[in-house]
């Protein structure tokens, strides 16, 4: 069902055929936007050597200058936990694990992972992650995490001015969506988290070339 290196990282990679079944409908039946928010997304041990590991990590300021936030280069990071990682997800087997997990019917590949941090007063503002069928998958290492720090990915209703989503940074947690044709954004990180960060791991897993 699932590849036998998911085992590594997370207990979904175990879970029942019937609870299995129950993720895909949830995913499926999403909405305007099919997705699948889940809690506890890797072992334990794993989410805090991940946490440690992007504390530790290089960051520098996004390359794109309207996109106010840092980002971690793989290529400029030591070999750690984060490395481990973002080298499972870029595999053939973390593409097909979450492929797997929501039943995407057609094979798809990791196009590109993103480590980012958000400190005070940084945003990521509205934006289409892509047109090209696929997933984007992110894990959320953001501890500690309160309503009033903001940093609450949102996704725009298309015909009233309202979110019609929105999903906070929870520690451990993975939110999997369709990438395709989904305006997005992520709230400022407020001032009332002055000395903690928000990080996230980005993985775009999309249809095959």
């Amino acid at each position: 069902m699932f590849p036998a290196s998911a085992t590594a990282w997370t207990r979904l990679a175990s879970v029942s055929e019937a609870l299995h079944a129950t993720l895909r409908q949830e995913f499926i039946e999403g909405g305007r936007v099919p997705h699948l928010c889940l809690r506890d997304a890797l072992l334990p041990e794993r989410a805090e050597a991940l946490h440690q590991a992007l504390r530790d990590a290089r960051f520098v300021r996004h390359h794109h200058g309207p996109y106010p936030l840092h980002i971690a280069p793989l290529k400029q990071q030591e070999p750690s936990a984060l490395t481990d990682f973002c080298a499972w997800l870029q595999s053939a087997d973390g593409a097909a694990f979450h492929a797997a997990l929501v039943g995407w019917p057609e094979p798809l590949e990791t196009r590109q992972v993103q480590v980012s941090r958000m400190e005070v007063g940084e945003f990521f503002p509205e934006h289409r992650d892509t047109d090209e069928e696929g997933l984007a998958v992110v894990y959320n290492f953001t501890r500690p995490w309160e309503d009033r720090f903001g940093g609450v990915l949102t996704f725009r209703h298309p015909e009233v001015d309202a979110d019609m989503m929105r999903v906070p940074p929870l520690f451990n947690s993975v939110f999997i969506f369709r990438a395709r044709g989904a305006p997005h954004r992520v709230t400022e990180w407020t001032s009332e988290a002055q000395g903690h960060q928000r990080y996230s791991v980005t993985a775009f897993i999309l249809a095959k070339r």
